[in-house]
């Protein structure tokens, strides 16, 4: 009986497994996560059993997570997952060892080879520091070659050169660790702390010194740690209510920094003239979240402070060597270094302007994965910027470092009043009615032939206006698609409170006679899709659950979806009428 209950369970266990690959593969993050949760242990033990050393051994699995997610999509056999994934962890853990030669492990770099100095690639810091251990471990005969010794000697002051860049006891535990070859082990017992803790000091500094070499390469500066002047200076942001800030952070971080300068502005208003009270995006594979960021982030920044009569300056980016969040609305980005040289003198700038920064922050409190924020202030002694973020009222701090490893770099500053502000910002009856004018048509436009912005990436794809709504409806009753829930919550949510905001946008359209009417049956109607969408968001909250929707449950969606459509339809055709009238 104990047997056939085991396999009942093995069985179970083995279908589970095969449906959260099937969604990780989807692009599922949080059911990939649940399918490393379940494996981890297992992999770190296999690891560790063939390094010996339980601090390598998370270091591997690690680095097997990422090339397992980064290459999920090329397992065929999705039952296959456990053995495909032990098989990256051994190859990652026999490529330590490979690098570890007879020792076996991971030892101070000491191991990293056997080539001469000739094969050193002096802009690859891995390559010097590879370089350098190996010669300090054959000190005693490469005495006996002249120009071994000069080269040795060069290595030497080619990473004393860099070593400014850290603060004294990183220096210290880095020249233990290369220069005196000692193990993490003889270090944390000469500074009585944890092995693991100098590991992690030796991994900080070899990412502070490859900025440091990066720098030097480029004729830059040198970072001096923080010896030379420093600065400190925090805005004073006015005070942000959270039952006024807005779901879309894109327009409620513009709204932020518009307040800061002393412009202030009705979200309803913002939201309606940036268009993004209108938008509705669904990605063609399943209900992720990733859609409602997927738009023109310069072309749709630049236009809307434009039309707010504001000039402004963007900074953006993308890492060469960090997997890419939100894809298809970076992709068309400059690849750009991972140094404070290349963002924080743009933050430092606007911030002393008196003028808080526009940032995308890949690294907000949950729920969010990633959101808009404003950074209103930097603190270099402390190497830090201070950051808004909707989950906490009183913000938090990113580091220095935090900013400059962003794998999306995208900052935006305002740098004043356009020339032809008093006709871009209006003030009169007229020119009001114009800007709603165009904000109607806008919407139309939208619901009817969707978004122009269209990711480069194959397949990436995704639907927008009206048509995005039997894309979501879709995704709900496909049997081949399994809905993301943590994606329909996010969706739901922000979509009920968008469809609000134009409500009120159209409610205050300045028209007059049969469009005002018009307008009006349309604001009304975009309340009723409201209030569906919120009924959606209801059912599926927007909370962190791997829990998969039932399918009685997916109907019941499916259903507030359809209500929401043929409202929002109805909506569509009142401001077409009143586009007529105007």
């Amino acid at each position: 009986m104990k047997a056939e209950n085991a396999k009942r369970d093995e069985i179970e266990q083995g279908e589970w497994n095969y449906r959260l690959v099937e969604r990780a593969q989807q692009g599922d993050t949080e059911a990939f996560g649940e399918l490393i949760e379940r494996h981890r242990s297992k992999a770190r033990g296999l690891a560790e059993r063939i390094t010996g050393d339980p601090h390598m051994a998370d270091d591997i699995v690690q680095d097997a997570l990422i090339r397992a997610f980064l290459h999920l999509g090329s397992l065929v056999d999705t039952s296959r997952f456990l053995p495909w994934f032990h098989r990256i962890v051994r190859n990652q853990a026999n490529m330590r060892l490979r690098r570890g030669g007879p020792h076996g492990r991971e030892m101070p770099f000491t191991s990293l080879g056997a080539g001469d100095g000739a094969r050193v690639d002096w802009d690859d810091l891995d390559s010097i520091l590879h370089h350098l251990a190996r010669t300090a471990a054959d000190a005693t005969l490469s005495d006996l070659d002249p120009a071994e010794s000069l080269l040795r000697k060069e290595v030497y002051e080619t990473i004393h050169a860099l070593l400014h860049c850290l603060t004294p006891k990183e220096r210290e535990i880095f020249r233990a660790y290369f220069f005196r070859q000692l193990s993490p082990e003889e270090i944390a017992s000469m500074y009585r702390m944890s092995t693991g803790s100098i590991y992690t000091y030796i991994h900080r500094t070899r990412q502070k010194l490859r900025k440091e070499h990066i720098r030097v390469s480029l004729g830059l500066v040198p970072d001096k740690g923080g010896c030379g002047l420093t600065k400190h200076n925090v805005l004073q942001l006015p005070d942000w209510q959270a039952h006024s800030t807005v779901k879309t952070t894109f327009v409620d971080s513009v709204r932020r920094m518009l307040a800061t300068v002393g412009d202030y502005r009705e979200p309803a208003a913002l939201m309606g003239i940036s268009g993004f009270a209108f938008r509705m995006k669904i990605s063609n594979q399943t209900t992720f979240a990733d859609s409602i960021y997927i738009f023109d982030w310069r072309g749709a920044l630049r236009t809307f402070l434009e039309g707010l009569g504001y000039q402004i300056t963007i900074l953006c980016g993308q890492l060469s060597d960090s997997p890419i969040p939100l894809l298809g609305a970076v992709e068309r980005f400059p690849v750009v270094l991972p140094i404070e040289e290349s963002i924080l003198p743009f933050i430092r700038k606007y911030i002393d302007l008196g003028k808080p920064v526009l940032y995308f922050d890949t690294m907000p409190a949950k729920p969010y994965v990633h959101e808009w924020s404003v950074i209103y202030g930097y603190d270099d002694e402390r190497r830090i910027v201070y950051v808004t973020d909707q989950m906490l009222p009183e913000g938090r701090t990113l580091s220095y470092d935090d900013v400059a490893d962003n794998p999306v770099r995208f900052a935006a500053g305002i740098d004043g009043i356009l020339q032809k502000a008093a006709e871009a910002r209006p003030s009169g009856e007229s020119e009001l009615r114009q800007q709603a004018e165009r904000t109607v048509r806008f919407a139309v436009d939208y619901a009817r032939h969707g978004c122009d912005y269209h990711p480069m990436t194959a397949y990436l794809r995704y639907t927008s206006g009206l048509a995005a709504y039997d894309r979501w409806m879709g995704h709900l009753r496909s049997s081949h698609v399994i809905p993301n829930r943590y994606g329909i919550g996010q969706l739901s949510a922000v979509y009920a409170e968008t469809k609000r905001y134009a409500s009120l946008y159209l409610r205050s359209a300045p028209f007059e006679g049969e469009a005002k009417r018009l307008t009006l049956l349309a604001s009304d109607a975009y309340e009723q899709a409201a209030e569906a969408m919120g009924q959606l968001s209801l059912c599926v909250p927007f909370v962190r659950s791997s829990e998969m929707l039932p399918p009685e449950m997916r109907e019941i969606c499916a259903g507030y979806l359809n209500q929401a459509k043929e409202f929002e339809t109805a909506a569509i055709g009142y401001m077409e009428k009143a586009l007529t009238f105007i």
